[in-house]
């Protein structure tokens, strides 16, 4: 003997799931996002599943979210990817200092390929 339809409270869990969805505090999930992830969320933060499942023997709500957001890739001149990062992540202080040196380098090489050009038009 049933005492409540199937139906009935798959339907209600599926309201609850859709309330607890859009009362979800986006400045907040945000937040939790960068702080996790480093990356920034865009405003188009939208649920697109959510359900009721068992974690460390508790029932507690997962909800699937579907965001946008920003990386930067560095490729070689291969094609090979060097580094995937979230494009609003600051670098630090190390990173810039070699990124200068880097750039420097870089200067000095381009001088001396100018000079080799110069030097074999000359000829």
């Amino acid at each position: 003997m049933k005492l409540a339809r199937k139906e009935i409270i798959q339907a209600c869990e599926k309201h609850l799931i859709r309330l607890i969805a859009k009362n979800i505090d986006k400045s907040a999930l945000k937040a939790a996002i960068r702080e996790k992830y480093e990356l920034t969320a865009g405003d188009d933060i939208s649920v697109h599943h959510g359900d009721i499942v068992i974690r460390n023997n508790e029932i507690v709500y997962k909800l699937d979210f579907s965001l946008q957001a920003s990386l930067s890739v560095l490729l070689d001149r291969n094609g090979e990817p060097l580094d995937i990062t979230a494009s609003d992540k600051a670098p630090g202080e190390g990173e810039l200092a070699s990124e200068a040196a880097e750039n420097d380098k870089s200067r000095e090489m381009a001088a001396e390929i100018a000079q080799m050009i110069s030097e074999i038009n000359k000829e």
